[in-house]
C-alpha cells in the first residue's frame, strides 16, 4: 500500500500525525496529486490552502451530486441500488448543488447568523455548567473527550431542535454510526466493507423512522425550534421533500455537535500542554477564548475532506483538469499550509488570522454552523477558565478512525479545581 493509499483507510487516522505527514510531503512536493487505487474511482488530491479555495469558489464547475465523500465503488453501487440512483443516502446541504442549495441553505440560516445566536446562549450557558458540575463530581480527573466534550455541544444543538433530553443518547450514537462507523469504539468488532455499507443503511433507517415521526408532531404542534422550521419549511409556496426534510434534520443533529466536540478537546488538549497560555485565557478570558478556539479548530479541522466533479474543463495554476475528474479536498493539508500559515503544527492563538483557515470550507457550502461552534467553545472555555486552576495530561491523546470526521476521541487530563 502506497503512502497515499494509507489516507483512504479510516484505521490510519488513529494516527493522525503520520497522515498529517503524508499530506504535509503532498503539499510540498505534489500539491496536485493524482492516484489510481483499486476499488476506488480516480482521484485529484489536493492539498494546498489556496487550491482548495479556489475550487469551492467555484462551486458552478465543480460541484458535490455525483459523490460527496469518499467510499469503496462497491459501496457507492449499493447505496445508489438503495436510493434508486445517487450515492447520497442522505439528501442534504452538504450534498447538494445549485439550484436547489441556495433556497434550502436559506430555510434555517437566520438561525445560525451571529446576531440570533443569543436565544442559544441559554442553552449553551446550561450545557456548559452540567458539564462543569460533571468535572467536579470526577475531581476534576476525567477522560475530557468523551465525559465532557462529546456531550456538551450535543445537548446545545438538541435543545435549539427541541428534541427531548431523553433521545440524546440514541443521537450521540446514531451520530458516531454514521461518522465513525470503522472505529473500534463503535463497532465491536472490524467489519467488513459490506457489513459497515449494511450498517449505515440501518442508521439511516433509525434517523428515518425517528424524524419522521418527529415531523408528524412539530406539523400537529408547532414550536419556536428548529424541528418545527424543517417540518413545516416551504420553498414558492410548496413543502420542501420528504428527502430534503430528512437530511436537513440529520445534518444539524450530527454536524451541530460531533466537529464541535473535536474542536474543544483540541483546544484543551493544548492548553494542557502549555500553562503560559491556559494562564493568557485565565488572565483575559473573554478575548483569549475566541481566539484559542479559532486556532484549535484550524488545527482539529474535524472534517478531513470532501469530494468535488468538474463539469466542464477547468485550468488551475498550471493543472488542467478535465470534464469529469474528481477532486479530493484536504482540509487538515490547507490549514496547515506553511505558504500561509507560518509555523502551521503550533497551537498559537496569536496569529494572523485575517486569511481564514480551510476548516470551515469555504464558497457556498462554508459551514453552516460554523457561528455556533465558535460560540459554544469560546463560552466553555470562559468558565472554564473561571473554574480551573490547572491542567495537566495524565495520557496521550487518542483519535478516532476516520477518513471523513474525526479528531481526539480520548483525551485523559488532571484539572485542578477552583
Amino acid at each position: 500500500m502506497s503512502k497515499i493509499d494509507q489516507l483512504y483507510q479510516a484505521k490510519s487516522w488513529g494516527d493522525r500525525a503520520a497522515n498529517l505527514g503524508i499530506l504535509a510531503d503532498l503539499r510540498a512536493n505534489d500539491p496536485i496529486y493524482f492516484n489510481k487505487k483499486e476499488g476506488y474511482v480516480d482521484l485529484w488530491h489536493l492539498t494546498r490552502h489556496d487550491d482548495i479555495f479556489e475550487i469551492e469558489k467555484n462551486s458552478d464547475i465543480f460541484i458535490n451530486g455525483p459523490r460527496m465523500v469518499l467510499m469503496p465503488i462497491e459501496r457507492e453501487e449499493t447505496l445508489k441500488g438503495f436510493t434508486g440512483g445517487s450515492v447520497h443516502i442522505i439528501k442534504s446541504l452538504v450534498s447538494i448543488d445549485k439550484p436547489e442549495h441556495p433556497p434550502l441553505r436559506m430555510l434555517t440560516q437566520g438561525w445560525f447568523m451571529p446576531k440570533n445566536l443569543a436565544r442559544l446562549q441559554g442553552a449553551i450557558d446550561q450545557s456548559a455548567e452540567t458539564a462543569l458540575a460533571r468535572l467536579s463530581d470526577a475531581g476534576g480527573v476525567c477522560d475530557f473527550a468523551q465525559d465532557i466534550a462529546l456531550e456538551y455541544p450535543l445537548r446545545v444543538i438538541m435543545a435549539a431542535m427541541g428534541i427531548p433530553s431523553d433521545d440524546y443518547p440514541k443521537m450521540l450514537q446514531l451520530t458516531q454510526e454514521l461518522f465513525s462507523p470503522e472505529d473500534p469504539d463503535v463497532a465491536a468488532e472490524e467489519k467488513s466493507q459490506e457489513e459497515v455499507t449494511a450498517g449505515i443503511i440501518n442508521t439511516f433507517m433509525e434517523f428515518y423512522a425517528y424524524f419522521t415521526a418527529l415531523t408528524a408532531d412539530r406539523r400537529a404542534n408547532p414550536r419556536d425550534d428548529l424541528a418545527s422550521v424543517i417540518a413545516n419549511a416551504e420553498i414558492d409556496g410548496q413543502p420542501i421533500g420528504e428527502a430534503e426534510q430528512l437530511g436537513y434534520y440529520i445534518i444539524v443533529a450530527t454536524a451541530g455537535h460531533d466537529t464541535t466536540s473535536f474542536s474543544l478537546s483540541e483546544a484543551v488538549y493544548h492548553l494542557a500542554r502549555n500553562p503560559t497560555l491556559f494562564a493568557e485565557l485565565k488572565a483575559n478570558p473573554e478575548e483569549m477564548s475566541k481566539k484559542m478556539v479559532e486556532e484549535a479548530i484550524r488545527l482539529a479541522s474535524p472534517v478531513r475532506h470532501f469530494l468535488r466533479t468538474a463539469t466542464e474543463d477547468f485550468k488551475l495554476r498550471d493543472h488542467q483538469f478535465h470534464k469529469g475528474d474528481t477532486l479530493m479536498l484536504w482540509y487538515p493539508s490547507g490549514s496547515r499550509d506553511e505558504n500561509v500559515f507560518e509555523n502551521p503544527d503550533t497551537f498559537n492563538p496569536h496569529r494572523d488570522m485575517s486569511t481564514r483557515h480551510a476548516s470551515f470550507g469555504h464558497g457556498a457550502h462554508i459551514c453552516l454552523g460554523m457561528h455556533l461552534a465558535r460560540q459554544e467553545n469560546a463560552s466553555f472555555l470562559m468558565r472554564m477558565a473561571e473554574r480551573v486552576k490547572s491542567i495537566e495530561l495524565t495520557g496521550e491523546p487518542e483519535f478516532n478512525h476516520s477518513h471523513f470526521v474525526g479528531g481526539i476521541k480520548h483525551l485523559p487530563v488532571k484539572m485542578e479545581l477552583e
